[in-house]
């Protein structure tokens, strides 16, 4: 229960901002409390800011309250930085704006801009962002800035601080500050003179302090991100330049950023990468100083237990395997203009190694599959890494730097630092070229002992970086709370208290991000750990890194999938501490709507896992969990009759339509809605792109059983049970068919003789079933449609097709039998019909939406392909999953809503004169087209249209 203070701060909040934006509620809370580092804070309460106003109104009544408060936004951070047990203030989803000008030389971005979508909208010009972190894909622009985040190829040359071009803030009272213009400027100076003449004394005191100033310039030859950067009183004179420098990397600590302004950097479009392979880590290193010389853009360090973790990929390299304890490799990166160009520095770099001994021969690869391959591996290493852990243990991760001349002996240091406390799990990766090396290793918290043993390695590691190699405690993840201990004794007294000084100049009453960087509890590293108790085998793996987030529907509407892990573990540590009965007891009721009602379950969050994670099944496995024998004794009637189930579906159907057509779409909207809420949500939500049923159902006479005997090629055809049920939608042309028959209609078209399975009305991909957590019913369901599909097949001579990528996604991860080849409906129009029937008349332009299961099964480039052969222009939407998930739309339809929220903005900027798009799942086209002025239908639609003669 909130105290008064924060009870009264909330109601005085709710004045300026939707009180639906003040989260105060534990299952949001908690969801909250945790990113990407091993720390947990839990906030009094989580208020969403949608836009400046909103950000001044909460600034300045937590000033006037004495109340505390964090900055969030996509919470990748590592140590700790975006977490707090007071307001925790979130910056995401309504901050996305953008400008791009000068040709690209400059691009102006919201913090709530993921960093690999700022790298999207600058593609078109050749350009992208400086800083490239592991995290790109999930990091937020706002906190790549607050941590002045570097990565793999972007050094110290290119990240924020020194890309940096302008910054609009937000202060501790509210006043904003925008430093490309000159008005805001001049009233900055007017309200605040202590500020800027602060900024100008601190600059002039270490310009006299000689052993200060060479102290800190010696600092910053290396990367350090350890406490707030003093390299701006050296580089810049005027108080605005210092000041806009010095919020880079002050992680939240100083102001909100509103806005950034960045100088970006060109974006090469010849690129590749070699993996250079090493008899040890000494040996890895040596090699950097000649690599440094050449034409590199990026040199990655991976230690033989960095190699572990990756190599049971599909397509990682057959050597890794095979490689000794003690090997290392280097992942080298060129880029040029041309492929001259590029080829020409490959050969220097092969030369610059030359007397440096390899393991064995290495070359460069452009080859979009090993490329990629090599830099998504790469890229998550952390979460990889981590995933090898032991069950129960926490994921560490500490980030360093050395001068490079004593790289190689700082890696064996460090090596042997590992060795005596017993930590034989901990992994070495990093930028060579700048001597930057990630620690990764697991951390048992559940024992005073294991605790000890980190402090002990703490304090050892301090001494070894900052005292034996005189290097960086934190290159650039950041100094959070958990190097914030230690800021002073890398340091020293006297630059430490100006970090103070600059602290108390910004934030006087400490309310912004308070013991962050700056604290003075010694302990504070060992305090507020992060539980991480054995929940499911799907999810242990986890180390809420975040990766996911981007990817999923309901984040932002309920819980992310690294939230729902969050409250499934919370629920299972307080069940084996029973420390708070009625906490627990809270958490699970409203799970079922937060964690499993408006899960989609769609999977999409696996693809951005490094670790495949699909939280989508963690919560297919909980509701198989709550389910009854009464339940599974009912649903066993829908698995045996399912004909007569599709059959009173169509009939239903037909009655909705009837019922649409006699009073009209609005009275029929207001009569849904409202028999909706007497029913208590119980009713399925109608809306205007609800079909009716087919007009026919499918006769046994056409199947397998009574195949004629013409010499025609022959194909098996398996409507799924929607497209059996589901006719058109009042938007469709009356002349069209039923999607079941206008595919006989192409088939036939193609020179092809349709086959049905046996018994087809009773057959079923079992995704019905098994998202609804019946695994056992569902997998019957399949099985049943596998030994149908090998009969009609004739053992596999015929090909078969599925109309909807859902069913066919569902049913090969049933089965993976190679009897028999099965089509999704992309690959058969690409690889059956199009060799056979060409396209007559084009399109103009058409709309395409990959639906999930095109995603997961990596068929987007073919669906684009098949949209280009259709039209002279296609507009792709750049969404996630839409929300439907099969029934949800009908039964938690603000999950659909919340999931094509931007779909009409894209509509509307890129296809103005389209009138309808295509994709590959009827129920994701009702979700679409109820959101939108387009009509949504099969892409087999668009396929029969452009091969139709006049």
């Amino acid at each position: 229960m909130l105290s008064e203070r924060y009870a009264s701060f909330a109601r005085e909040l709710a004045n300026y901002i939707n009180p639906l934006q003040i989260m105060t509620n534990p299952i949001q809370t908690i969801a909250y409390g945790t990113d990407a580092s091993f720390y947990r804070l839990i906030p009094q309460l989580v208020v969403e800011v949608r836009n400046e106003a909103e950000v001044i109104h909460t600034l300045t009544l937590a000033h006037q309250q004495q109340l505390p408060l964090t900055f969030r936004a996509g919470g990748t951070s590592l140590s700790g930085q975006a977490i707090t047990d007071s307001i925790l203030v979130v910056a995401t989803h309504h901050w996305k704006n953008y400008t791009i000008t000068h040709d690209g030389l400059q691009a102006t971005f919201q913090p709530g801009i993921i960093g690999g979508r700022a790298n999207i909208l600058l593609a078109p010009y050749g350009r992208k962002i400086g800083p490239d972190p592991g995290s790109i894909n999930a990091a937020m622009i706002g906190g790549i800035a607050a941590n002045n985040a570097s990565g793999m190829c972007c050094g110290t040359a290119q990240n924020s601080y020194n890309t940096l071009a302008d910054i609009r803030l937000v202060f501790y009272d509210g006043t904003v500050l925008d430093t490309a213009d000159p008005q805001s400027k001049k009233e900055f100076a007017a309200k605040h003179p202590e500020i800027l003449s602060e900024l100008s004394a601190i600059h002039c005191e270490i310009k006299e302090n000689k052993t200060l100033y060479d102290r800190i310039q010696r600092k910053y030859k290396i990367k350090n991100t350890t406490g707030y950067s003093l390299n701006a009183f050296l580089d810049y004179q005027d108080p605005f330049d210092i000041m806009k420098h010095l919020i880079i990397g002050s992680e939240g600590t100083l102001a909100f950023i509103s806005t950034i302004t960045y100088h970006t950097v060109v974006n090469y479009r010849n690129k590749s990468c070699t993996l250079m392979a090493f008899d040890s880590i000494s040996t890895a290193c040596q090699a950097v100083p000649f690599l440094k010389k050449s034409p590199v853009e990026a040199v990655e360090l991976l230690d033989r237990n960095s190699i572990r973790s990756i190599e049971q990929e599909p397509q990682a390299p057959a050597y890794f395997k095979t490689l000794p304890a003690s090997a290392c490799l280097l992942l080298v990166e060129v880029q040029a203009t041309t492929q001259e160009e590029l080829e020409q520095k490959q050969q220097q770099v092969q030369q610059a190694v030359a007397p440096v001994p390899t393991l064995g021969p290495f070359n460069f690869t452009s080859d979009p599959k090993a490329y990629a391959f090599n830099w998504k591996a790469r890229n998550g290493l952390l979460p990889t890494t981590g995933a090898l852990r032991e069950t129960g243990t926490t994921c560490i991760i500490e980030d360093v730097a050395f001068p490079l001349d004593r790289l190689a002996d700082a890696s064996l240091a460090l090596q042997q630092l590992f060795a005596k406390y017993h930590y034989d799990d901990a992994v070495l990766f990093g930028h060579a070229l700048e001597g930057n090396l990630h620690l990764v290793f697991s951390q048992d918290f559940n024992h005073p002992t294991s605790i000890q043993r980190y402090a002990d390695l703490m304090d050892e590691l301090v001494e070894l970086v900052v005292h034996q190699f005189d290097g960086s405690l934190k290159a650039e993840h950041g100094t959070g709370r958990n190097m914030a201990p230690f800021v002073e004794r890398e340091w020293g007294e006297q630059a430490y208290a100006l970090m103070v000084r600059i602290k108390q100049i910004f934030d006087p009453n400490h309310i912004i991000n308070p013991g962050v960087m700056i604290n003075t509890n010694p302990r504070i590293h060992l305090e507020n750990l992060k539980a991480s108790p054995a929940t499911h085998p799907i999810v242990d793996k986890c180390i809420e890194c975040g990766f996911c987030e981007s990817h999923c529907v309901s984040e932002g509407l309920t819980l992310s999938p690294r939230q729902r892990i969050v409250i499934g573990r919370e629920i299972k540590r307080l069940e084996q501490t029973n420390e708070n009965p009625l906490l627990l007891a809270q958490l699970k009721k409203e799970a079922q709507y937060y964690l499993d009602d408006t899960c989609a379950t769609d999977g999409l969050c696996a693809i951005s896992c490094p670790v495949k994670i699909d939280t989508g099944l963690y919560v297919k496995a909980i509701r198989s969990e709550r389910l009854t024998a009464k339940n599974h004794q009912d649903t066993l009637y829908f698995v045996e009759h399912l004909d007569r189930v599709t059959q009173m579906g169509r009939y239903s159907l037909k009655f909705v339509r009837f019922f649409q057509n006699s009073i009209g779409d609005r009275s029929m909207l207001r009569l849904a809605t409202k028999m909706r809420k007497i029913s208590n949500n119980r009713l399925p939500q109608w809306n205007v792109a609800m079909p009716t049923g087919t007009k026919t159902t499918l006769q046994p006479s056409t199947s397998a059983s009574n195949r004629t005997t013409s010499d025609n090629p022959k194909v098996v055809y398996f409507p799924s049970c929607i497209n059996r049920t589901m006719g058109k939608s009042k938007d469709y042309d009356k002349r069209e068919l039923d999607l079941k028959d206008l595919i006989v209609l192409l088939l036939e078209r193609a020179g092809y003789e349709v086959i049905y399975p046996a018994a087809i009305n009773n057959l079923c991909c079992g995704m019905p079933f098994s998202s609804k957590g019946y695994q056992e019913e569902g997998l019957q369901k399949s099985s049943a449609l596998e030994a149908a599909l090998l009969i009609a097949s004739e053992q596999g001579k015929h090909p078969i097709l599925f109309d909807m990528s859902p069913c066919f996604y569902t049913f090969q991860s049933h089965h993976t039998s190679t009897d028999f080849t099965c089509y999704d409906p992309i690959e058969f129009i690409m690889d059956v019909v199009f060799p056979l029937l060409p396209i007559i008349q084009p399109r103009e332009e058409v709309t395409i939406f990959p639906v999930c299961s095109v995603k997961k099964l990596g068929l987007e480039d073919k669906l684009m392909e098949i949209a280009k052969r259709c039209a002279h222009k296609v507009h792709y939407i750049d969404s996630n999953c839409c929300g439907f998930a099969g029934d949800r739309g009908f039964t938690f339809p603000e999950l659909n809503k919340h999931g094509t929220r931007n779909l009409q903005q894209q509509l509307s900027t890129h296809s103005p004169n389209c009138s309808d798009g295509f994709s590959t799942s009827r129920t994701c086209e009702i979700g679409l087209t109820a959101a939108s002025d387009h009509s949504f239908k099969s892409i087999f639609y668009l396929i029969e249209e452009v091969t139709r003669s006049n």
